[in-house]
């Protein structure tokens, strides 16, 4: 498994595929409400069905990212989503 949990934290290792997803929104369904850390540091890639989760997570409770050294496309989508600008209510 790339993503292991830990209470209201999942680190990201490797390449994150599509099989995450259940078990990832099974995570998020459990700490809704909370705020949520989540690590990508040991993360290579990670597939736009766990990005659209987070981004969807992050319209309604609290996200915070760590990120390694080098900095990697799905860092950028993350960073750059702005909650305001979506509408999909």
């Amino acid at each position: 498994m790339a993503i292991t949990y830990e209470e209201k934290r999942a680190k990201f290792e490797s390449v994150i595929y599509e099989d995450e997803v259940v078990s990832f929104r099974d995570f998020l369904q459990g700490t809704a409400g909370d705020e949520v850390k989540l690590d990508f540091s040991e993360c290579e890639d990670i597939h736009l069905a766990v990005l659209q989760l987070i981004m969807a997570y992050k319209k309604n409770y609290g996200v915070s990212y760590e990120f390694g050294d080098s900095k990697k496309l799905f860092q950028i989508v993350l960073e750059g989503f702005d909650t305001s600008e979506n509408h999909c209510s």
